[in-house]
């Protein structure tokens, strides 16, 4: 079994999380991100730029929003659906998440999918048919009976479920997004002609799962691949990685530093591990951003303990509502909680936070006065206060 260093266990993640989608500009740059990635995850909060637009935005300065619904509702060349998260995947992935969607067609088996279904049953017709005649329409063009849920999910609303039930199950897709509103259609009318939508067995999503999570993190322990996309199940999962060590299609590997953990990557990543360097570049990351999503990677690979404390109650936050991580080089060194004021713009710094092993100080924060006026401009903002 090899074995490598922390340092060049870190510049593997960095290199192949920041890095491998390859430089570019315009949509076109953006969808290299994507293949290469195997997923970006969509999120809704707003009190800075979106983490969706973020995760493109760190890998590509030049970067504008609209190039991701142009990739959706123009070239079809991503699409949305479930990963851990609900996330953008080129679309050339679409049929290993056929699986999925086909699981989700099978009765509900807990309560409260089962309470969901009974609210929307009596809609999903109407929903399909009105799609079918009336082209593709959003939740707002439906009218909507809230009911009152028993079970502490607040109001229900019975066709926005029907739309999200047929799209988790594969019969509706997001067309287009018009203000982040999401806009269904029939699938059959989004898909491009001749895309492959042959059924895989699940050995292949398997294969694929580890394939895709392999390239995007360069380097992963089993737990992470399962994490990933989650496209296979655990078992399925464990046996294609002994076939594919047996095979010589991944390198398992010990990193020096994290004991009794197991690492594998693709022979090609490995072989350009004499080649890479370490970048005093500054980035700041998203909390969703593929590279940080795993908190406990973050922990063993970089010695930085994260958790996102929007979920958690002010009174009990540490570093602030929506906390990003700051990597210089190849290590995480401190955390930021900013806000974009739109109304002013202004991008506002409410916390910066170093991390104790943070060297050489007035060189970073030189490093990071350019950096938050960039991010400030990728945020429609003026100013940095």
């Amino acid at each position: 079994m090899e074995s490598i260093t922390k340092v060049q266990a870190r510049r593997l993640a960095i290199s192949s999380s920041l890095n491998g989608g390859g430089k570019g500009r315009g949509r076109q740059a953006a969808l290299k991100t994507v293949q290469h990635l195997g997923y970006v995850q969509i999120d809704t909060i707003s009190v800075i730029e979106r983490a969706h637009h973020h995760v493109f935005w760190s890998r590509q300065g030049s970067y504008q929003p609209d190039y991701l619904n142009e990739l959706l509702a123009k070239d079809r060349s991503v699409f949305e659906q479930w990963a851990h998260a609900v996330a953008y995947m080129p679309i050339e992935d679409y049929r290993y998440y056929l699986p999925k969607m086909e699981d989700e067609r099978k009765p509900p088996t807990n309560r409260w999918q089962r309470k969901r279904f009974e609210l929307a049953k009596s809609h999903i017709k109407d929903v399909m048919k009105r799609i079918r005649e009336e082209g593709p329409l959003s939740s707002k063009d439906f009218d909507h009976d809230e009911k009152k849920s028993s079970g502490g999910w607040g109001p229900l609303k019975p066709a926005k479920l029907a739309l999200d039930i047929l799209y988790s199950q594969g019969y509706l897709m997001i067309s287009s997004r018009r203000n982040f509103q999401r806009v269904f259609d029939l699938t059959e009318r989004v898909l491009p002609e001749g895309l492959d939508i042959s059924m895989p067995e699940s050995e292949d999503c398997a294969r694929h799962q580890i394939r895709r999570t392999l390239t995007a993190m360069g380097l992963a322990r089993e737990s992470e691949i399962n994490k990933h996309l989650q496209l296979a199940n655990r078992k399925a999962i464990h046996t294609a990685l002994l076939d594919m060590v047996g095979a010589d299609e991944v390198v398992s590997l010990k990193v020096r530093g994290i004991p009794d953990e197991v690492y594998y990557a693709l022979p090609n990543t490995l072989n350009r591990l004499s080649k890479l360097r370490t970048s005093k570049q500054l980035r700041i990351l998203s909390p969703f951003d593929n590279m940080v999503i795993q908190r406990e990677r973050m922990k063993l690979l970089f010695d930085f303990e994260y958790t996102i404390e929007c979920y958690v109650p002010a009174a009990k936050r540490v570093y602030g509502y929506f906390v990003c991580p700051i990597l210089w080089g190849n290590v995480l060194v401190a955390r930021i909680d900013m806000k974009a004021d739109r109304k002013s713009k202004t991008l506002m710094i409410q916390k910066l936070h170093y991390e104790s092993h943070l060297k050489n100080k007035r060189s970073f924060d030189v490093a990071l006065k350019k950096a938050l006026q960039e991010f400030a401009e990728f945020n429609g903002c003026e100013e940095v206060k």
